[in-house]
C-alpha cells in the first residue's frame, strides 16, 4: 500500500494553502536570473542554524522558484519544514510543509527523475507524523521511505532511516533493537560520508555512538553502554587534537558524554570515577541552555547521598531543582524525586522519603503513559506488509512485461525467418560474385604485373636518355664557359650567357631526373650503415657554403656531440642538400639560414630555418608531388624543377621517417626531418 498516497487524501483540508505555494510562480521554471540568488539562499548546510531571519529570507525567494523546479522547491520546503519543527507552536506548519513536499510527487513520473528528493519528502512526513504524536503513521513513512531507498537509491542513504526507526524503537523502550539501529546507522555515518559538512558529520557520529550507549545503558548492559560512552568521549578529543571543529561543538558533546560515563560508574558502584567524570561534565562551559547540566546535577546529588555527604548532595539537589524549575521535564522530575527519596532514607528520615518516592512514583506513571502511545506499533510487522504490497505491485507489472515479451518474442521470430531467406538468398548471390571477383583479380594481377615490366623498361629508357643527353648539355656549358673568356662583342657575351644558362639549367634538370624515383627503381632495400647524422648535415654545409656566398647568405650549424644513426649515407646527404639548396634559392642576399639537429629519445630531427619568401600553408599537400604546380623562381630568378623535395620525400620515408614544413614566425620556412634512430 502507497502510505504517503494515503496521506494525501487529507489533502481538502489544506487546499487553500497548497494554492499559494504551488502556484504563486509567475514562471513555469526558475529564471536563470533568479537561479543564483534562490540557490545561494537555499544552500544551507545542515549544521547551521535556521534563524528568523534566515526564514525570512526563504520567504522572500518563494516567488522566484518555478512551480516545475522541483529541486529546489523541495529544498525550500524542507528548510521551511526544519525551521518550524523546534517550534511546538508551529506543529501545524510543519506538517503542511512537509505534505507540500509530498505533493510535488503527485506525477509518479517525476519520482524516477528526483529519486533523493522524493526520498527527503517521506522522511520529513514522518518527521511531522511523529512530532505530531501520530507514531504509527510516522513508522510507515520511515518504512516506505526504507523500502523506496532498497529499490531505487545507494545504502548510504539508509543512514536517515536507521536513525529514526531506533528514535522509534528507543521510545517504545525496546533498547537493544534502538541500539541496533543506531549502530548501523553509525557505520553507514562514518562510511559514506562525503566530507560536504564536517560539524554536521561530526554531530552525528559522536550523537550515534551516545544514543548507542544510553540504549544500552537503559537495557541494563552497562558494560555495553560504557564501551560506546567511552567511544564518544575518545571520538570527540580525537576531534579536538585535529582543531576542525569549533571548541563550542566539542565541549557541548564532552559535556555530555562526561556525564554519560559517569552514570555507568556510578551505576556500576565506581564512586572515584563516577564523581570525577561528573564534576567535569558541570565544569564546562555549555554554550546552550543550562538544562543539560541537570541530568549530572542529579547524579552527583545521588553519588554524594550514597558517600553519607548530605550536606554536599543537598546543594545539588538544590541547583537541580531550580533548573527543573525553568525547563520542566517530567522524566528527569521522577529521576530527582527517586534520588531525593534515597537521600531522605539513608538520613532515617522515612516519611520524607515515602513522600518523595510517591511523587517519583506519579510521575513515572506519566512518563510510561506517554511513551506506551507507541507500544502496539510493530515496526516488522508493518515493514512486512509494506514489503508484501510493493511485491504484490511488482508481481503485476511482471506480468504486464511478460504479455509482452511473449508478444514481442512472437514478432521476433517472424522477423528472424524473414531475415533467414533473405540471408540465404544473399549468401547465394554472395558466392557467384565472389567467383566473377577472383576472376576479375586475376585478370588484374596478370595487368599490373605488365605495368610493372613496362614501367621497369621506362625507367631504363628515361635513365639511358637522360644520361645520353647529359654530356653533350654538358660539353655546350664548357664551350661557352670558354668562348666567354675570349674577346667577344657585347652581343656575343650575351647570347653566350642565354646558351650556357641554358646548358646549366638543362644538365641540373637531368641531374634531378636521374636521382629520381626513375634511378630507384629496384633500390628501395638500399644498403643501410651506422651514420653520424651530425657529421654528415655538417660536410653538406660545407660544400653548399659557396653556393650560399654568391647571395651573401650564412649558413649556421648548431654544434652538437655526435649523433649516430642507421642510415645510407648518400641517400640523406642527397636530402639535406636539396633542402638547404632551395633554404639558399628562395632566401634574399645577405640573410641567414639555420641548420639545427634536435637528438630525442627514439629519434632525431633536423631543421633548416629560412627568412625567404615562405611557403603558402595551402601548399602542404602539393610541394612533395613529383609533378607538382607550386613551382616558384628563386629570390634571384633561379629556375625550380620541382623533383628534389618529392626525392628528399621517398628517401626520408624509405627510411621511415617523416619531412614536413612550418611557417617561420619571422618570415620564411622551417622545414623538418625526422629520422628514427
Amino acid at each position: 500500500m502507497n502510505y504517503s498516497k494515503k496521506a494525501l487524501n487529507t489533502k481538502l483540508l489544506w487546499f487553500s494553502y497548497l494554492m499559494f505555494f504551488l502556484f504563486c510562480a509567475c514562471s513555469k521554471s526558475t529564471s536563470s536570473f533568479d537561479s543564483e540568488k534562490v540557490d545561494k539562499i537555499l544552500n544551507i548546510q545542515d549544521s547551521e542554524p535556521l534563524t528568523p531571519k534566515t526564514n525570512i529570507k526563504l520567504d522572500s525567494i518563494r516567488h522566484l522558484i518555478g512551480k516545475n523546479d522541483v529541486s529546489r522547491l523541495s529544498k525550500f520546503y524542507k528548510l521551511k519544514h526544519r525551521y518550524y519543527q523546534f517550534n511546538p507552536s508551529n506543529l501545524e506548519k510543519v506538517d503542511q510543509y512537509a505534505d507540500s513536499a509530498l505533493f510535488l510527487f503527485e506525477e509518479k513520473n517525476l519520482i524516477s527523475s528526483h529519486k533523493s528528493f522524493y526520498f527527503d519528502a517521506l522522511l520529513i512526513k514522518g518527521d511531522a507524523s511523529f512530532l505530531m504524536q501520530k507514531y504509527s503513521q510516522a513508522v510507515l513513512f520511515y518504512l516506505e521511505a526504507r523500502s523506496f531507498r532498497e529499490k531505487n537509491l545507494d545504502i548510504c542513504f539508509n543512514k536517515a532511516v536507521a536513525s529514526r526507526i531506533a528514535n522509534v524503537y528507543y521510545t517504545q523502550n525496546q533498547n537493544i533493537k534502538a541500539a541496533s539501529y543506531y549502530k548501523e546507522s553509525f557505520e553507514l555515518e562514518r562510511n559514506c560520508f562525503a566530507n560536504n559538512d564536517p560539524l554536521k558529520h561530526f554531530y552525528e557520529i559522536q550523537a550515534l555512538l551516545n544514543n548507542t550507549g544510553f540504549s544500552y545503558e537503559r537495557a541494563e548492559m552497562l558494560d555495553s553502554a560504557k564501551h560506546f560512552y567511552q567511544k564518544d568521549l575518545d571520538y570527540i578529543r580525537s576531534c579536538r587534537k585535529k582543531g576542525k571543529i569549533k571548541n563550542f561543538a566539542l565541549n557541548d558533546a564532552e559535556t555530555i558524554a562526561l556525564d554519560n560515563l559517569g552514570s555507568i560508574y556510578l551505576k556500576q558502584g565506581n564512586l572515584v570515577e563516577a564523581e570525577s567524570l561528573l564534576l567535569k561534565s558541570i565544569s564546562i562551559k555549555y554554550s546552550g541552555d543550562n538544562g543539560v547540566l541537570i541530568p549530572p546535577l542529579i547524579k552527583l546529588a545521588h553519588l554524594y547521598t550514597l558517600k553519607n555527604d548530605f550536606s554536599t548532595a543537598a546543594r545539588y539537589f538544590d541547583r537541580s531543582l531550580l533548573l527543573l524549575k525553568v525547563q520542566p521535564n517530567l522524566e528527569l522530575e521522577s529521576k530527582w524525586e527517586k534520588a531525593r527519596s534515597t537521600f531522605y532514607f539513608n538520613q532515617n528520615k522515612p516519611s520524607e522519603a515515602f513522600s518523595h518516592q510517591q511523587k517519583y512514583i506519579t510521575l513515572r506513571d506519566s512518563v510510561n503513559k506517554y511513551q506506551s502511545k507507541l507500544s502496539s506499533i510493530n515496526i516488522e510487522k508493518d515493514f512486512a506488509s509494506l514489503e508484501q504490497n510493493y511485491a504484490l505491485t511488482s508481481l503485476a507489472k511482471k506480468d504486464n512485461l511478460k504479455t509482452i515479451y511473449l508478444i514481442s518474442t512472437g514478432f521476433l521470430l517472424i522477423l528472424v525467418m524473414i531475415i533467414a531467406a533473405l540471408l540465404k538468398r544473399n549468401i547465394n548471390q554472395a558466392k557467384r560474385n565472389s567467383k566473377i571477383i577472383q576472376l576479375r583479380n586475376q585478370e588484374l594481377q596478370e595487368t599490373l604485373l605488365k605495368l610493372e615490366d613496362a614501367n621497369e623498361n621506362y625507367a631504363r629508357v628515361m635513365k639511358v636518355m637522360a644520361h645520353d643527353l647529359k654530356n653533350p648539355l654538358i660539353g655546350i656549358a664548357a664551350i661557352s664557359t670558354f668562348l666567354l673568356e675570349s674577346k667577344n662583342t657585347l652581343k656575343d657575351n650575351e647570347s653566350l650567357e642565354v646558351i650556357k644558362s641554358a646548358a646549366e639549367n638543362a644538365t641540373e634538370l637531368i641531374n634531378e631526373i636521374l636521382n629520381s624515383v626513375l634511378t630507384s627503381q629496384g633500390e628501395k632495400d638500399f644498403i643501410k650503415s651506422e651514420v653520424n647524422i651530425q657529421f654528415l648535415v655538417k660536410e653538406c654545409v660545407s660544400l653548399l657554403k659557396v653556393k650560399a656566398n654568391e647571395k651573401k647568405q650564412r649558413l649556421i650549424l648548431k654544434s652538437y656531440d655526435d649523433i649516430y644513426i642507421l642510415a645510407n649515407k648518400e641517400k640523406l646527404w642527397r636530402v639535406f642538400n636539396n633542402i638547404i639548396i632551395n633554404a639558399i634559392k628562395f632566401s634574399h642576399e645577405r640573410t641567414i639560414i639555420e641548420i639545427d639537429i634536435i637528438d630525442e629519445e627514439n629519434k632525431v630531427v633536423i631543421s633548416i630555418t629560412d627568412n625567404g619568401i615562405g611557403l603558402p600553408q595551402d601548399f602542404e599537400h602539393q610541394v612533395f608531388d613529383m609533378f607538382t604546380e607550386t613551382k616558384r623562381l628563386g629570390t634571384a630568378g633561379e629556375k625550380p624543377f620541382g623533383l628534389g623535395l618529392s626525392i628528399s620525400k621517398q628517401i626520408v620515408e624509405a627510411h621511415n621517417g617523416k619531412i614536413w614544413f612550418e611557417n617561420n614566425p619571422t618570415g620564411g620556412t622551417i622545414f623538418y626531418i625526422q629520422l628514427p634512430k
